[in-house]
């Protein structure tokens, strides 16, 4: 999918400090001190927006955001947006973030402030430098805007922390992130521990996992937007093929712990489609939201496997599986899609509303990448591979490309639905 991220900074260094990570990416990445120039760069690269609100007085800073918004808010849904602050809490963090949050309309921030990397760590809703609360240092001492607090919580919330969520790294590391999301409508601040890089990608990927890029403030230091740019959507793959190759194939990443299997009831999948479409979709959604790979299938047994030879209910089972497909995109989406078998990649593009394939290159001979055209998912990464092409590790290759695809603007064809 094409991606486009519209950074905020506070200084030209964090500004340079955050937009070198997606340079390194492969963003294109350019920072400047003009908002109305953001909606001029590249829809797949990173804008960097420097406000040079560091230092100055708390209104000042917000009345600075608030004039940019109008040209923010153009790219609300385009771009995934990132509010860089520092990582010893110095600056107007709080007023920026509020502006934000609330003339864009973000119902959702992830704050996490920490860059493990340059010793900066938060544990138990503080931050700390060398293990010791930032505010204690020579930060907390700074003569032009010094760090006032320590509390992740405080810096984003004021004195108001009630209304921040603090997520601790017991919960990050036991993948409590989704649920923690859920339980709270998807709305709420929340401040997030970290005390290695390791975390903030475990950040980035639960997140992503819950809800898409887009509809989240992400508020972080260089270490968060590495992260997150860095970080890998999972990928639904859709088996509808009853060739021995495919079943292989999918037992080969199924072994290799690459993709938690959620196989149809070939049964119910003929006598009540809906139903079992709808099945699919929550069992499926619940492992792509913990950031698994989730591998769909009419069946892996012998027996449901003959059952839908027998049946000759092909049609019938690629309709099912397309619709548990965009339920499942519908409520959690991925990274993209792979779909094996007969007809089951068009009925995967007509039940996500597309009308048609942008071609992007070759897995392998015979195996397209493509990016689908048309529908409130378009861009999403699709491989389609026949039955019975490929080797035993070809599941395995396609995972790695869809899950390093970076959606950039390299199509050379486009196929149209119905052509």
């Amino acid at each position: 999918m094409d991606r486009r991220y519209v950074i905020i900074a506070d200084d030209l260094t964090g500004a340079n400090d955050a937009g070198i990570q997606f340079l390194k990416a492969g963003y294109s990445s350019s920072v400047t001190l003009d908002p109305a120039a953001l909606g001029t760069l590249e829809e797949d690269g990173a804008a960097v927006l420097d406000t040079e609100s560091r230092n100055i007085p708390e209104e000042e800073a917000a009345a600075l955001l608030e004039k940019a918004l109008p040209h923010l808010a153009p790219l609300k849904g385009k771009g995934i947006f990132f509010k860089k602050v520092d990582s010893t809490l110095r600056g107007n963090i709080r007023a920026e973030t509020s502006v934000l949050r609330d003339g864009l309309g973000f119902s959702l921030t992830v704050f996490a402030p920490a860059y493990p990397g340059n010793r900066r760590t938060a544990v138990n809703g503080l931050l700390l430098l060398d293990g010791v609360p930032v505010a204690e240092t020579e930060m907390g001492r700074d003569p032009r805007k010094p760090a006032a607090t320590s509390s992740l919580a405080e810096c984003l919330q004021g004195k108001e922390i009630a209304g921040a969520r603090q997520v601790s790294l017991d919960e990050i590391r036991k993948g409590m992130v989704p649920a923690i999301l859920e339980r709270a409508g998807f709305r709420r601040n929340f401040c997030f521990d970290s005390e290695t890089e390791e975390d903030l990608e475990l950040i980035a990927r639960s997140v992503l996992a819950s809800v898409p890029a887009e509809d989240v403030l992400w508020v972080g230091s260089a270490g968060l937007a590495g992260a997150l740019v860095s970080s890998v959507r999972p990928v639904l793959l859709v088996v509808v093929s009853l060739s021995p190759r495919s079943v292989l194939q999918a037992g080969h990443v199924i072994k290799k712990g690459m993709a938690a299997p959620v196989p149809a009831d070939i049964g119910a999948l003929l006598s009540d489609g809906p139903g079992e479409a709808e099945r699919l979709a929550r069992e499926a959604a619940v492992l792509l939201r913990q950031g698994k790979n989730v591998l769909l299938t009419s069946s892996l047994e012998e027996q449901q496997v003959k059952a839908g030879r027998n049946a000759d209910a092909g049609e019938r089972i690629c309709a099912v599986l397309a619709d548990a497909v965009s339920r499942i995109l519908a409520a959690c989406g991925a990274g993209g899609v792979f779909v094996t078998g007969g007809e089951a990649a068009i009925h995967v593009v007509r039940a996500l509303g597309g009308r048609g394939v942008s071609l992007v290159g070759e897995v392998e001979p015979g195996i397209p990448l493509v990016r689908l055209i048309g529908g409130p998912l378009e861009g999403l990464p699709l491989i389609t591979k026949a039955g019975g092409f490929g080797a035993p590790e070809t599941m395995e290759r396609c995972i790695g490309v869809l899950s390093a695809f970076r959606g950039k603007k390299n199509s050379k064809s486009e196929v149209t639905a119905g052509s």
